[in-house]
């Protein structure tokens, strides 16, 4: 059985953040905030999300998706499906926002 589980953001392939863990549940409602800046058009962005497991030992993938956001014309409330071997395991809902941000 699953203990807990806990979810990691990706940027182009690097760590943007991790939610918390979630103890005992098969759904969650997860707030988190991850603010990165990226070179060029912040579009080109592809992000991924593994869903892990948080048990004594080593922790396990129990499902992952990605989201290109050039692709899409709404970057809010996008549902990004979880997949494990292949399978549907669940899905996330993120929305982007992108904003200029004026260097001095």
């Amino acid at each position: 059985a699953v203990v807990s589980t806990q979810s990691t953001g990706y940027a182009n392939e690097q760590v943007i953040g991790k939610t918390k863990p979630v103890d005992n549940a098969t759904s969650a409602v997860v707030n988190e905030l991850f603010v990165i800046k990226s070179k060029g058009d912040p579009r080109s962005v592809k992000f991924r999300f593994d869903l892990m497991d948080e048990d004594i030992g080593d922790d396990d993938e129990v499902g992952a998706g990605s989201f290109n956001p050039a692709t899409e014309e709404s970057l809010d409330n996008q549902i990004v499906h979880l997949k494990y071997k292949g399978k549907d395991i669940g899905s996330i809902s993120i929305t982007i926002k992108i904003k200029d941000i004026l260097l001095i």
